[in-house]
């Protein structure tokens, strides 16, 4: 876990760093840091999305001959796999999952800026209105809830009751978790849902 351990250390004092250009208010020191570390992240992320977005066209262009293969060859999952596998060879689709590579890359650099904002929030500390970013903030949840469901209408892909209900329930489980999680943490989180609103708006282009 060494190198794990070196990637934490650089990022929690990459933001005490910033902290301290910025009169040693923590609460920038996190914002800054995640978002430069998003920034660099974003052509990856991008080209990431970008490849999900035209995967899914493909798989609905030819979800019709799918939906066919599954009645010609119904109870013959076998079959199905098989025809299903060439059908998508033919076509250009790959079955791996797009972007497989640029997530594997992306996941543990995000895990490990996560690591260092709680170790660095730990530490406490005044930022704005927060008088403690040790601890939990409800005007901070209430704002990062309402950011996590203006990001999750503007990118969800239709407007039915069961996309809703997603919208809904990824807005009532970030309030819950934000509502226990130190202030420090929030200021990440919310930076993060921004960061990711405008990715994919910008990929949708």
């Amino acid at each position: 876990m060494f190198f794990w351990d070196q990637a934490v250390d650089i990022l929690r004092e990459s933001i005490f760093a910033y902290a301290q250009l910025c009169h040693g208010n923590l609460g920038w020191g996190i914002l800054i840091v995640t978002f430069l570390t998003k920034l660099a992240l974003m052509p990856s992320a991008i080209r990431s999305a970008k490849a999900a977005q035209a995967h899914q066209q493909a798989m609905l262009r030819i979800q019709p001959r799918l939906d066919a293969l599954r009645s010609t060859y119904k109870g013959d999952a076998r079959r199905i796999a098989e025809e299903t596998h060439r059908l998508m060879r033919d076509e250009g689709i790959s079955m791996a999952p797009p972007g497989l590579l640029s997530n594997l890359i992306e996941f543990p650099i995000l895990i490990a800026l996560y690591a260092a904002v709680r170790q660095a929030a730990a530490t406490a500390g005044r930022f704005l209105w927060i008088p403690d970013l040790a601890k939990p903030d409800w005007l901070l949840t209430l704002m990062v809830s309402g950011l996590t469901l203006l990001s999750a209408s503007l990118t969800r892909s239709s407007s039915a009751p069961s996309q809703t209900a997603v919208v809904v329930a990824s807005t009532i489980v970030s309030a819950v978790v934000l509502s226990k999680m130190a202030a420090g943490v929030g200021l990440y989180w919310g930076m993060s849902t921004l960061f990711g609103t405008v990715q994919r708006r910008i990929a949708a282009r």
